[in-house]
């Protein structure tokens, strides 16, 4: 009999929780289950576990009753946000035995981040004659472990959202890619070439900045004088199109997103220094990459192509279709799955523990 892979995975952000279960192969994945819950504020927070009961209770909850589907397993893959993690990629010297790979990867550690290597679960890959070595703080990890214990799920792998996102958004091309992942609170940019393959890196460079949705919100609190929810509506549904409101709420973005291009400007700047190559495409993801125009304003600005990546390219989605759920699927906003279905579809590879980066305590180091 053709056997079926199951795979769960899980994204928690200070917002939501978001789950994704697929089953199937990596060349033709199915979605199985799927589900979004908002969290209260103070549960979660900047990376960090606040509230542990009410994290607990949300996830199970979110875990024994999907908005879609059935969840069938307690295996699960999950993202780390990226401004809890560390990354440092560096050349190997020449003529270094394989033997002493991971002790030069250890003194890179201890060289470059900023806590002791004995409070930091790490992992490294390498790509050609590159280290790709990331890690996290022991504290943060094992915070979540406790919580996935207390609810009865057993993790197989732990990476980072950009890795997450470069699987699912990244495909066929053969160029220099930038993800701009544009969430609540920062905006991360992540270089990748070549374009990942399953279970490789491609990772080149990623940096975050503290200039995401909230602050745009709060912008357009402040300026426009109006309640914070009134803001979020704005930004939502006006966004960048500056023929409304006298293009007053335009001039607001406007100018918190220059921020976000300068950046853009400086890392393919540095970019081009280091490997004489050029960004030829921009992907955005993450909650704020649906702000109406913005993709368009960002491309007459870097000039090149800027897409909102679309995470269902890859994933057969029939369930979404049945009668039971097509009005609710309607409601249903692909970007915010975005990371959740990368760490899904890591799960369908035939080692999901050795599919790449695992910063877990008993398969990382």
């Amino acid at each position: 009999m053709f056997f079926k892979k199951i795979s769960l995975a899980i994204d928690i952000s200070d917002y939501s929780i978001e789950v994704i279960s697929l089953e199937g192969s990596i060349e033709n994945p199915r979605l199985l289950a799927m589900g979004r819950t908002v969290l209260e504020p103070g549960i979660f927070e900047n990376g960090k576990i606040l509230g542990k009961e009410e994290l607990k209770k949300n996830l199970q909850n979110l875990i024994e009753n999907p908005k879609f589907g059935q969840i069938k397993t307690n295996k699960i893959i999950l993202a780390l946000p990226e401004s809890k993690s560390y990354i440092h990629i560096f050349e190997l010297p020449k003529n270094l035995k394989r033997s002493e790979v991971i002790e030069f990867a250890k003194s890179q550690a201890v060289q470059t981040f900023p806590h002791p290597l004995a409070d930091l679960y790490f992992d490294f890959q390498i790509q050609n004659n590159e280290v790709l070595l990331i890690a996290a703080p022991k504290k943060i990890v094992n915070d979540y472990l406790e919580v996935f214990k207390d609810c009865n799920l057993i993790p197989v792998a732990l990476e980072i959202e950009s890795l997450s996102l470069a699987r699912v958004l990244i495909e066929k091309e053969k160029t220099p890619v930038l993800i701009v992942d544009i969430g609540a609170r920062t905006t991360n940019l992540s270089i990748f070439d070549p374009p990942p393959k399953f279970g490789e890196g491609g990772l080149r460079l990623s940096f975050s900045l503290p200039v995401a949705g909230n602050r745009f919100s709060q912008a357009l609190s402040e300026k426009l004088n109006v309640p914070q929810k009134a803001a979020e509506s704005l930004k939502k549904e006006i966004g960048l199109d500056p023929k409304y409101q006298e293009g007053r709420v335009f001039l607001i973005l406007q100018k918190e997103i220059q921020g976000i291009i300068e950046e853009i400007n400086k890392i393919e700047e540095y970019f081009g220094i280091k490997t004489g190559k050029n960004i030829e495409k921009i992907i955005l993801a993450g909650g704020s990459a649906a702000l109406p125009r913005l993709s368009e304003y960002l491309a007459e600005n870097l000039e090149k192509p800027v897409a909102i990546g679309d995470p269902w390219v890859k994933i057969n989605i029939d369930i979404l279709k049945k009668k039971e759920y097509f009005e609710k699927a309607l409601e249903v906003n692909p970007i915010l799955y975005s990371t959740v279905i990368g760490v899904a579809l890591r799960g369908l590879s035939k080692n999901p523990e050795r599919a790449g980066i695992n910063l877990l305590p008993t398969k990382g180091r």
